[in-house]
């Protein structure tokens, strides 16, 4: 296999045609369009405000009052009681995360509407009036309480449920919520190392929910957007260069002669599927090495960055290495090259625009950016403009199995269609 995989190296570094599709090409685009939208910025968050129901199980004054009734369960006297009343009131998580939610700066994202109960934020959620539910469960503060003040062994948990775990809306709500959780823990430290001093740690001087929270890099610029972009689209490209190559070597005889000299077939079909997956890491690695180069695509990124930029890319080389081996098999199957011809011209055009190399389809509409993100292309894209807004590898992770799932899906058709025996 190893030899089979050398020669479609050797091949494509002779053939100037594909070199100039694969890799000039692209970095001429990136060029033009940098330069020619060097003001413009794209940026993932760029929506309207959404609305998202919360839900109050207990009220403050409830639970302050279940609170001093465990203080007098415990027979603490008057004075005592009083004062730990008074540290629970300063340290309400409900009143804080109130704060957060009403902030301006929240509330250029998100819109709280305040329900009765679970029951009707669930129907709300489900018919899609609101893109996300805040709970606030019963015996929230008191259980906090319990464990700051008293040091017992309680548990406090807020309850996120969202329309769709993978939309940027999504995201938005879970880096609010888990914002606030960071911040009232910090909160809470400094106010007991302090002893009670409140009046140096008041809620107004923290930035709990700031955007710079949810966007913790500058804007996309025109560079890097439209150097993912050709990437994500001149990748596409590689896997009929690598079937149509295949198709030469049947009319040519050679595929006849390699089964005839002992070559397996699948072994011949799996070189294509590796071969397109290394040729697509390398051409990618190349474009946004040459664009870091010469235009700082990606200057002063830190090593997490490009670690989870590299484990993207060989996500994205392997449904690449997918389609290559499918669009081999289809090919040799039907033994003509119109399916790859088909793939390379309308196909990849197609993918390009859903997945928004050209432009990001998500200003048009939100429908067509989610249809977008079901293409390989598209997918990774999503991705890797999270990676560039400081997203972690967790986060895109479910982007990531996708693709790998369809990079499967691929190959096991491509095995089903390849032809075992027939050579003609």
């Amino acid at each position: 296999m190893l030899h089979l995989i050398k020669k479609d190296f050797q091949l494509l570094s002779r053939s100037k045609s594909d070199l100039m599709e694969l890799l000039l090409m692209p970095f001429i685009l990136i060029s033009i369009l940098g330069f020619a939208l060097g003001n413009l910025t794209v940026t993932e968050f760029s929506i309207e405000p959404f609305p998202v129901a919360v839900v109050e199980e207990q009220t403050s004054e409830e639970a302050m009052s279940r609170f001093e009734e465990r203080l007098t369960e415990m027979g603490l006297e008057e004075t005592e009681r009083n004062q730990l009343l008074s540290i629970a009131e300063e340290l309400d998580p409900r009143r804080e995360l109130q704060n957060v939610l009403e902030s301006e700066e929240v509330n250029e994202w998100v819109v709280p509407l305040e329900m009765t109960n679970q029951e009707v934020a669930a129907e709300a959620l489900a018919e899609g009036e609101v893109s996300g539910v805040i709970i606030i469960p019963e015996g929230f503060s008191t259980h906090i309480w319990e464990k700051v003040l008293l040091n017992e062994e309680t548990v406090s948990e807020l309850e996120l449920e969202l329309l769709d775990f993978q939309s940027v809306r999504g995201d938005i709500l879970r880096s609010i919520t888990t914002t606030f959780v960071e911040r009232y823990n910090l909160e809470v430290s400094v106010a007991l190392a302090l002893e009670g001093e409140q009046e140096s740690v008041q809620p107004e001087d923290t930035s709990y929910g700031e955007v710079v929270s949810l966007n913790a890099e500058e804007p996309i610029s025109s560079f890097q957007y439209y150097t993912i972009g050709m990437g994500m689209m001149f990748a596409l490209y590689t896997a009929p260069a690598l079937s149509s190559r295949a198709f030469k070597e049947k009319e040519q005889h050679v595929f006849g002669r390699l089964m005839v000299s002992g070559t397996k077939p699948l072994n011949y079909l799996m070189s294509k599927l590796i071969s397109g997956t290394w040729i697509t890491y390398i051409q990618v690695a190349i474009l946004f090495g040459l664009s870091t180069l010469i235009f700082g695509t990606f200057t002063g990124r830190d090593s997490t960055f490009w670690l989870n930029t590299a484990i993207a890319t060989l996500v994205l080389a392997f449904v690449v290495g997918g389609i290559t081996s499918l669009l081999t098999s289809i090919t040799l199957y039907s033994n003509s090259n119109t399916t790859s011809s088909t793939f390379n011209g309308l196909i990849v055009t197609v993918f390009a625009f859903l997945g928004g190399s050209f432009t990001p389809v998500g200003q048009f509409s939100q429908s067509l950016k989610e249809l977008g993100n079901w293409t390989p292309n598209g997918a990774m894209m999503t991705s890797y403009l999270q990676l560039m807004q400081g997203f972690s590898l967790e986060e895109i992770a479910p982007l990531l199995i996708r693709v790998l799932v369809m990079a499967v899906i691929l190959i096991l058709l491509s095995v089903a269609v390849f032809p075992k025996r027939r050579l003609d």
